[in-house]
């Protein structure tokens, strides 16, 4: 009765475990230290391309706490947005020309004794690209970060679901040795303590 109850509830348990989403279930640490690193080391388990060892764990673990302490480290969006600060108009598409007639022209500049010659001064840059391009630059960026934001959530999204169902898979495996290893002692109990099992 014992056992068929606790298969019960435990198959329960692994079938939970391997249909949750990460929209719906967040993954707690002592689930994730349990199940995901120190029971997979223990009943040598491994996921694909990545072997379980102490030094992974204790690698993952220092890992982690880094990225906890250091959050200043820039994403793919985070370029992205830069990338967005660098194609304002007011920033890198000059409207003014250069002025002939400026102080920094009027006089030349004098190095080691000698006179040098300026360059000639810098055409608009402004006037090479056609009317709109700005709009369209910012419309460009504005989908580049809608697609970026929606590969990384995907990429989240999948890891968090890839370890719920690693953690059914050790569930899984746990159950299957703890309940054999108790029908078997059980087995041997009861055939042990039956009498005229073994005749002398």
């Amino acid at each position: 009765m014992f056992m068929v109850a606790s298969s019960v509830v435990t198959t329960i348990m692994i079938l939970n475990y391997h249909h949750r989403l990460a929209d719906t279930h967040e993954m707690p640490d002592w689930v994730r230290v349990l199940f995901l690193q120190w029971i997979p080391w223990f009943l040598r388990m491994s996921r694909p391309g990545e072997k379980i060892t102490r030094k992974t764990i204790m690698m993952q673990n220092k890992m982690k706490e880094l990225d906890l302490k250091e959050k200043s480290s820039k994403s793919l969006l985070a370029n992205v947005l830069d990338m967005d600060d660098d194609f304002r108009p007011s920033s890198t598409l000059p409207h003014s020309h250069v002025h002939p007639h400026h102080p920094s022209h009027a006089h030349p500049q004098q190095n080691n004794g000698g006179f040098i010659s300026l360059p000639p001064p810098a055409e608009d840059v402004s006037s090479t690209f056609p009317p709109g391009a700005h709009r369209e630059l910012s419309l460009i960026l504005k989908e580049i970060k809608i697609i970026t934001d929606k590969i990384r959530d995907d990429e989240e999204s999948a890891a968090i679901e890839n370890d719920w169902k690693f953690a059914a898979m050790v569930l899984d495996r746990l159950c299957l040795i703890v309940f054999t290893l108790f029908t078997i002692v059980a087995t041997v109990a009861v055939l042990a303590a039956a009498p005229h099992v073994i005749v002398t």
